[in-house]
């Protein structure tokens, strides 16, 4: 027996797989640094989560490769990457805020939830547009945001974006 006849998983794992993979390992190292407080080095993760996430849709199509394990492996990628870390990086950088700070956890998981609600929506629709806010701007905005010295609006941020999130607002499709 061969390692793809007891682990038929990697023959399902074609290179826009690698890509997506990527996104996720690149959100768990961004939660990882967020939590050793190297805040700078989590943005520069979240940032090539973000990268990684806009490339392997597009390689799926010109390979031909577009499955529907790849749509599922995304989803789950996004969950960590887009939905986990940002809120990780959030909460190491405003748990010192003073008494607001347990409302300002509540809406970081209420956001979190969001975003997996988000994506389970996305992946039984096949939509034309994107349905409430997606998920990936989580990850742009945040490290803006921190890189901007902006840390105390994480808590309004994440409000509007679980709002957004599960709204069902149009967006066109830009990725």
């Amino acid at each position: 027996m061969n390692i793809k006849e007891n682990f038929s998983i990697f023959g399902m794992i074609e290179f826009p797989h690698v890509l997506t993979l990527l996104n996720l390992v690149s959100g768990m190292v961004s939660i990882l640094f967020s939590i050793s407080q190297e805040y700078t080095l989590a943005c520069i993760f979240m940032f090539m989560a973000v990268f990684f996430e806009l490339i392997d849709g597009k390689v799926a199509k010109i390979m031909k490769k577009v499955t529907a394990f790849g749509r599922e492996l995304g989803s789950l990628s996004d969950v960590v990457s887009f939905g986990v870390a940002p809120v990780v990086l959030a909460f190491q950088t405003t748990k010192n805020i003073g008494d607001g700070w347990i409302f300002a956890v509540i809406i970081y998981l209420i956001a979190a939830v969001a975003g997996c609600l988000r994506l389970a929506r996305f992946n039984i629709r096949e939509l034309d547009h994107f349905e409430g806010l997606p998920t990936i701007v989580n990850a742009v905005v945040v490290p803006v945001f921190f890189f901007l010295g902006l840390t105390s609006w994480y808590p309004f941020i994440f409000l509007v974006s679980a709002i957004l999130m599960v709204s069902a607002f149009h967006l066109k499709k830009f990725i």
